[in-house]
């Protein structure tokens, strides 16, 4: 069996990798016969010290492969020129792994830290019912230190809401507003699409709207009325350890792809609106009949960058499964201060 892991970093996001390659050692570990390659793509930032490390742990048990892109670091997240910036580092580094001729491709964020079992369950997942799914992944908090990235979604609406619209106790003059606006949408011509100041206003609504007090709890939600949820803390409530269930999008950043999912993953006609990620799921996979299973049996943790008004610096988002009582084996999610236990690491 051969595999590629693909690890994508500029410099900004290269703090977590040396802990990283520590998880990769650990997992690695159960597949002595495997024939694993390291295909790391960064910025034009010098990483000669990460490449030793690489080698000490690994020996020559990994073939590293580094590529080096000349693309901007420093960008703004989640606008088109972030966006794109990933995309173009993902492609460099699904390429080299078509051309290494993988059965299996591990792509990772480079501050997400998966468990030791991690690639051994993926690879249990893809092995299921004679390879039922094409994709596996291994779920971890998001960026914003919140849901973790897994759940459900329509190619119209890619990540369905946690709360829908009908769901909330919106008051009167919002809810006047909402029907004054979508009412100018309806009196275009047919197929006139909204302008950008439509959108805008459409956009601020909904977002006031999501500020709106629900009308209980997701199973008071579902016992009304079953639905779609997006995020996996809604879409899938009071799972955890030993689950394994259908998503209908994922995240990059602990992933699993057979050959053939790593195959579809073209990022042609990514303008960079909304995640490459979203994009490959939706405009790839789903199209191609490929599935996606999520495993919140098996938790990452992510290491994110502090947000204003905390002091610069990092945050883990622990993640981890209930112990004891009545929610046992539940996932859940603690912020605690990062280390990378690095010798001569201070208490912060």
């Amino acid at each position: 069996m051969k595999l590629a892991i693909t690890i994508c970093a500029t410099k900004s996001y290269q703090y977590a990798l040396e802990a990283q390659a520590r998880c990769l050692q650990a997992n690695l570990a159960a597949f002595p016969e495997l024939e694993a390659h390291l295909i790391l793509v960064t910025d034009e930032s010098p990483v000669a010290e990460y490449l030793s490390f690489c080698c000490s742990l690994f020996g020559d048990r990994v073939q590293v492969h580094h590529v080096s892109l000349r693309v901007q670091d420093g960008q703004k997240n989640y606008q088109s020129g972030a966006q794109l910036l990933i995309a173009q580092m993902r492609t460099a580094a699904f390429t080299k792994a078509i051309a290494l001729g993988v059965d299996y491709c591990w792509s990772l964020d480079s501050d997400v830290l998966p468990p030791s079992n991690a690639l051994a369950c993926m690879l249990q997942v893809l092995d299921f019912d004679g390879g039922y799914y094409g994709i596996a992944t291994c779920p971890y908090p998001s960026q914003g230190g919140g849901g973790f990235l897994f759940g459900r979604g329509t190619i119209t609406k890619q990540i369905a809401e946690d709360v829908y619209e009908d769901e909330r106790e919106i008051p009167d003059d919002l809810n006047t507003q909402i029907k004054e606006h979508r009412e100018k949408l309806s009196a275009l011509a047919p197929g006139t699409p909204p302008d950008e100041e439509w959108r805008k206003e459409m956009k601020r609504l909904e977002d006031e709207v999501k500020q709106c007090k629900p009308r209980g709890n997701v199973f008071e939600l579902n016992s009304k009325r079953w639905r779609l949820r997006g995020w996996g803390d809604a879409a899938y409530p009071a799972l955890g350890r030993g689950a394994i269930v259908p998503t209908d999008w994922c995240g990059f950043g602990c992933t699993l792809m057979s050959r053939e999912a790593l195959l579809r993953a073209d990022f042609t006609g990514y303008e960079g609106q909304g995640t490459e990620d979203l994009f490959i799921c939706w405009h790839c996979w789903y199209p191609a009949g490929l599935r996606l299973a999520a495993i919140p049996h098996c938790l990452c943790h992510h290491v994110i960058r502090n947000r204003p008004p905390k002091p610069d610096g990092y945050t883990l988002c622990y993640a981890h499964h209930e112990t004891e009582g009545e929610c046992v084996g539940h996932i859940r999610l603690r912020h605690k201060p990062w280390y990378s236990m690095r010798p001569g690491e201070a208490p912060i």
